[in-house]
């Protein structure tokens, strides 16, 4: 569910604003938004301690086994901005001889404390670039010496007794040092970068006490911000947030014993109330996704964290489709539990598992050939429906439209129970929009599948003619249900085109239903790349050396496969459920997550 929230403001008296935040970040509970626009210098200085923080802890080398180095926090970080420094005056000084060089080359290795020389002579010598082709007319007195060509550019030195200039060329500046002495100077700047890396590296094992530092630091902006953000009134100051309604006795009793004044009030819909996602324990896993993909529904939309985590795990199964892959997955999550977010462990655990199951009843094992499976008895446990030779795409396909017409039923008749709650004409529109799916269903089987589904029901000709003048009275039935309760009346005025545009939202309930074939298409196709790269790898007979070299190049192939085939769960498998699923039910996915106003350690 989503946590219900209470508007909460609490007032204190002006001097006592430090102790009243304090105490507040001590309960942890209150999501504070800013009365007045934050600003001041204490936050200036916060933000700018944060962020020098941050600068120094990404520049940091991350280590296993590296061991403190004892030093103090001013030393370590002083030593660390000492070496950001070094190490940024000398990439910037190497980019710039690098450049030096590059333009030097074409004129080769000379002394530019010569030329000097020969001007002081009154001979002059000059660089120019000029077109290797189509080069304008050289100037009179001087003597000429082509030194190089690059691309469609000559290089030239030119020679004169007098100041001259050769117009249509570029002049180029004389270098400070000769390219022997820009190259060893280059040696010596990446030679320090070196050393700088090879310090940076003794000090990663201090990164632990840079990130106790950053954590410190943001908590300290936080507090200036919520600080800066309070509302002052005379002597009084005041601080407002949103709370959950089941932390309110906590507040309360906090502002007895301090004497703050407490004003609660339910948000109105003019407020960006914060989410705060409470699922049941066996969906929490699928907060994963929500946070890795920065998603939220809006608080006053549902909670499908159940829907998502059912039919996602499904989907993962569909996708990866193979119980080779999935063994590896598991593998690698128990071997990674330790340095994975509990909820990434526990949502690759059970994806991990429903892509096993799958892949054994499916037969699809490291992409391996029936024959092999069935001399392994692994054939027993496959199902029928999904491996028959003749019919298993067909019957696939058919539960991919079976699979999407259930869950987007789902998210409509959620819908219907919602509104027919709270006694809203508009249930009946949600319940028109059930009919006209399942009848995409059966168009769906119909058109791509010739209506392979629909014969396993065994009907007759006649029976089956009278269930298709049923579905088209369901379909008439469904639109206009949808076109009678979409709006109320009043708002027709206003609200005339979504009238006008419902064939149109017909047409995309019927390619919502379709595409949930890409559930079929993915997993196939990565069945179809193993099972090709074993073919091509292990077919025929192959000497000991080719089997060992077949191995490797099998490991390399499959793991390509593997990625590919998350891919497709990233992109298809969140999809569904985001895109499609989330468009019936009506989540837009705007919410923004509750933040509680606490002390790092607290925060969660």
């Amino acid at each position: 569910m989503i946590v219900p929230m209470k508007k909460l403001t609490v007032l204190c008296v002006a001097h006592d604003r430090k102790a009243t935040l304090d105490a507040l970040r001590e309960l942890g509970v209150l999501h504070v938004t800013p009365v007045v626009p934050p600003a001041g210098s204490g936050l200036d200085v916060a933000r700018e301690k944060a962020t020098g923080l941050r600068r120094l802890l990404e520049a940091l080398p991350m280590a296993k086994d590296a061991k403190p180095t004892g030093h103090t926090f001013g030393e370590v970080v002083a030593e660390i901005g000492y070496l950001l420094d070094i190490r940024k005056d000398c990439q910037e000084r190497l980019e710039y001889l690098q450049a030096e060089v590059a333009r030097l080359e074409p004129f080769g290795n000379f002394d530019p404390l010569q030329i000097k020389r020969l001007a002081a002579q009154n001979v002059w010598l000059k660089l120019y670039r000029a077109p290797a082709k189509g080069a304008p007319p050289m100037p009179e007195g001087v003597t000429a010496q082509k030194m190089g060509i690059r691309k469609n550019d000559a290089y030239w030195a030119l020679f004169g007794c007098k100041p001259f200039e050769w117009a249509g060329a570029d002049e180029q500046r004389l270098p400070e040092d000769s390219l022997t002495e820009l190259r060893a100077e280059i040696g010596r700047l990446q030679g320090a970068l070196e050393a700088t890396a090879k310090e940076m590296q003794a000090l990663a094992g201090d990164r632990p006490l840079l990130e106790r530092l950053l954590n410190e630091a943001e908590a300290d902006v936080q507090l200036q911000e919520v600080r800066a953000g309070m509302g002052t009134a005379e002597s009084v100051a005041y601080v407002q947030g949103f709370i959950p309604a089941e932390d309110v006795p906590q507040v309360k009793a906090v502002a007895a014993t301090r004497g703050w004044g407490m004003l609660v009030v339910d948000p109105g819909p003019q407020d960006d109330v914060p989410v705060k996602l409470k699922p049941p324990r066996w969906a929490a896993p699928i907060k994963a996704v929500f946070q890795g993909i920065n998603i939220l529904p809006a608080y006053n939309e549902a909670d499908v964290s159940t829907v998502f985590m059912l039919f996602f795990s499904l989907f993962f199964a569909m996708i990866i489709g193979d119980a080779g892959y999935g063994l590896i997955f598991l593998g690698l999550t128990l071997w990674a539990r330790n340095k994975l977010p509990r909820n990434a462990v526990h949502l690759l655990v059970v994806t991990s598992v429903c892509t096993i199951i799958w892949g054994l009843i499916t037969g699809t094992i490291f992409g391996m050939s029936p024959e092999i499976l069935a001399k392994a008895g692994l054939n027993k446990i496959q199902v029928p429906f999904l491996t028959d030779p003749d019919k298993s795409a067909q019957n696939i396909m058919g539960l991919c439209f079976l699979i999407g017409t259930i869950q987007l039923t789902i998210g409509h008749l959620w819908n219907v129970w919602e509104l027919a709650r709270s006694r809203q004409f508009k249930a009946l529109e949600q319940f028109g929009w059930t009919l006209t799916t399942w009848f995409m269903f059966f168009l769906a089987d119909d058109m791509v599948l010739k209506g392979h589904m629909l014969g396993y029901l065994g009907l007759s000709a006649e029976t089956t003619a009278m269930l298709w003048r049923v579905l088209v009275y369901s379909l008439v039935a469904g639109i206009v249900l949808i076109v009678l309760f979409m709006m109320p009346p009043r708002e027709i005025k206003d609200g005339w085109f979504n009238l006008a545009l419902l064939p149109l939202s017909l047409v995309s309930n019927f390619t919502d239903v379709v595409s949930y074939v890409r559930l079929y298409a993915v997993g196939t196709a990565g069945f179809a790349v193993a099972n090709a790269f074993n073919n091509m790898i292990f077919g025929g007979d192959k000497p000991w050396w080719g089997l060992l070299l077949g191995a490797v190049l099998a490991f390399l192939a499959h793991t390509l496969n593997i990625l590919l085939s998350t891919m497709g769960v990233l992109v298809h498998g969140i999809r569904l459920n985001t895109l499609e699923f989330s468009n019936h039910k009506g989540i837009s996915w705007s919410g923004s997550p509750y933040k509680p106003f606490a002390k790092p350690e607290m925060a969660t």
